[in-house]
C-alpha cells in the first residue's frame, strides 16, 4: 500500500512529517489536530475491484487486495492522505453516504449471484470503517443506491436482472433492514454470461440507476441501458414501492443511446441524461405540473420530460465505438455539466445556459489515466477526484467554475482498479 501523500513525486513523504497549510476557517481545536485526522476536512472513499471474472465488463488493471481506501482531502492543496483500507467486501461498485449520519452504504458487484448491500459506521477523525449490517440485494450486479427524501428507504438497482429493491432504514440507527419490496421488469433477462451480455445487452432490460426527483421525491427515474428507455415511476416513500407510469426515449429516435445516469440541475427545471453507448448528453425540460399529475395518478397521460437537445461528449470525428460514457453531474456552481469518457479518457465540461439549461459544445481534459469510470467534486466544487480504473490510479484536478477548465494538480495516487469515488464532509 502506498502511504505517501503524493505518489507523483519520487520522494515518499511520511505522514507525520507533513506540514501543510490549514484553512483559516478551521476551529481552534481542529488546529491542534493532525491534518490527516481533522474531521473538518472532507473524507474521500474509493471503491476498487478485487475480482474480475464475476463482472459484466472486463477491467484491465490490477486486482485490489483492499477493496476500499479512505483518504483525507486537504481543502487548501487538493492533496490526499491515506487513512485506512478495508478488505471485507468483494467488488464494492457503488457508495452512498447517509444524509445526516456518518454511515457509508455500499453494494457489491457480481453477475454470478445475488449481491450484498451493507452499511458501515465511519469515524469522522480516523476514517475507520465499522460494519453495521448487510443484506441480500435481491439481484445481481448491483450498480446504484439512492436514499429517499424522508430517509425511510434505500433503493438499490440490480443491473444484471434489472430489478429495483427497497430497504427500510431504521430512523434511530441508520441500519438497513431486509428488502421490503422488489420491482421486476416486464421482460425477463436471459443473458447467461459476460460474453453473451456484451454482444446482446440491448436486447433485454438492464436498469442502470434509480434517481428520485429532488423536489418532492414522488417520481423515480430509471435509465434502462438495455431497452434504451428512461422508465418513470410514481414512488411511495411510506411503503418504499414503485408504480409504473410511462417511459420515454433518452435521445433522438433512430439510434442506440444506452442511457446510464440521469441528473437534475440544482436551480433550473432541467434534466440531463448521459448516454453510455452514443457518447452524448440529452437535455430535457422538467414539467412540474405534469409531474404532480403523474405522482397523483400514474395511469394519467402526463409527459414530465420534454426532450430539447442532444450534445456529444467526445470530439466530432472520434469513433463512438472507442468510447463509453461514465458518470454525469452538474458542478456545485450549476454552471457546467461534467461527464467522464472511458476510451477517450477525458473529462468533458459543457457550459450551461443560465436561463434555458441548454449546453454549449464540450471542452475536453485528459484524466492522466485510462477508463475514468467515476469522479466526484469536493463540497466546495474546487477539487475533482477522478478514478482511472484501468491504470490503477486516482488523480486530483482543480476545477475553475468560471471557465470549466480542469487543471491537473500533479497529485496522483496508486489505487488498484478504482471504480467509484465518494467525497464527503463528515458530520460533527
Amino acid at each position: 500500500i502506498d502511504i505517501s501523500v503524493n505518489t507523483s513525486t519520487s520522494r515518499l513523504i511520511p505522514l507525520r512529517s507533513q506540514r501543510l497549510p490549514i484553512e483559516a476557517s478551521l476551529t481552534r481545536s481542529a488546529m491542534s489536530t493532525p491534518l490527516a485526522e481533522n474531521p473538518e476536512l472532507p473524507l474521500v472513499f474509493v471503491a476498487n475491484y478485487s475480482t474480475f471474472d464475476n463482472l459484466a465488463h472486463v477491467p484491465r488493471g490490477e486486482k485490489a487486495k483492499f477493496s476500499l481506501y479512505v483518504y483525507r482531502l486537504c481543502s487548501k492543496t487538493g492533496q490526499l492522505t491515506l487513512l485506512t483500507v478495508n478488505d471485507e467486501f468483494d467488488n464494492p461498485g457503488f457508495l452512498r453516504y447517509h444524509p445526516k449520519e456518518n454511515i457509508l452504504y455500499l453494494c457489491t458487484e457480481d453477475i454470478t449471484k445475488d449481491n450484498t448491500i451493507a452499511g458501515l459506521r465511519v469515524n469522522p477523525s480516523t476514517g475507520e470503517l465499522t460494519p453495521l449490517d448487510s443484506w441480500s440485494a435481491c439481484g445481481k450486479s448491483t450498480c446504484y443506491l439512492t436514499i429517499d427524501k424522508p430517509m425511510k428507504h434505500m433503493l438499490a438497482v440490480n443491473y444484471w436482472n434489472s430489478t429495483v429493491a427497497a430497504f427500510p432504514i431504521d430512523e434511530a440507527s441508520g441500519k438497513l433492514r431486509e428488502a421490503s419490496y422488489v420491482h421486476h421488469p416486464d421482460k425477463k433477462v436471459v443473458a447467461g454470461s459476460r460474453l453473451d451480455h456484451l454482444h446482446n445487452r440491448q436486447l433485454e432490460p438492464h436498469a442502470h440507476a434509480v434517481v428520485l426527483d429532488p423536489y418532492h421525491g414522488h417520481l423515480a427515474f430509471v435509465p434502462d441501458l438495455g431497452l434504451d428507455r428512461i422508465k418513470i415511476f410514481a414512488y411511495d416513500s411510506t411503503k418504499g414501492e414503485l408504480t409504473k407510469a410511462y417511459q420515454t426515449s433518452p435521445g433522438p429516435e433512430g439510434q442506440a443511446h444506452g442511457p446510464r445516469y440521469i441528473t437534475f440541475h440544482p436551480t433550473l427545471s432541467v434534466v440531463y441524461v448521459v448516454n453510455e453507448l452514443s457518447s452524448t448528453v440529452s437535455v430535457f425540460d422538467y414539467n412540474h405540473q405534469e409531474a404532480a399529475r403523474l405522482a397523483a395518478d400514474p395511469t394519467t397521460n402526463a409527459q414530465v420530460l420534454a426532450f430539447k437537445q442532444n450534445v456529444p461528449t467526445v470530439p466530432t470525428a472520434f469513433p463512438n465505438a472507442l468510447n463509453t460514457c461514465g458518470r454525469i453531474t452538474v458542478d456545485p456552481s450549476g454552471q457546467f455539466v461534467v461527464v467522464s469518457n472511458r476510451g477517450h479518457n477525458s473529462i468533458a465540461t459543457l457550459k450551461v445556459d443560465s436561463s434555458s439549461g441548454l449546453l454549449k459544445p464540450a471542452e475536453f481534459f485528459h484524466t492522466r489515466g485510462r477508463t475514468p469510470r467515476h469522479f466526484q467534486f469536493d463540497p466546495s466544487g474546487k477539487w475533482l477526484v477522478v478514478a482511472n480504473q484501468d491504470t490503477d490510479t486516482v488523480s486530483v484536478f482543480k476545477f475553475d467554475t468560471d471557465t470549466g477548465v480542469v487543471e491537473f494538480t500533479g497529485h496522483t495516487y496508486d489505487v488498484p482498479s478504482p471504480n467509484f469515488v465518494c467525497v464527503q464532509q463528515p458530520y460533527l
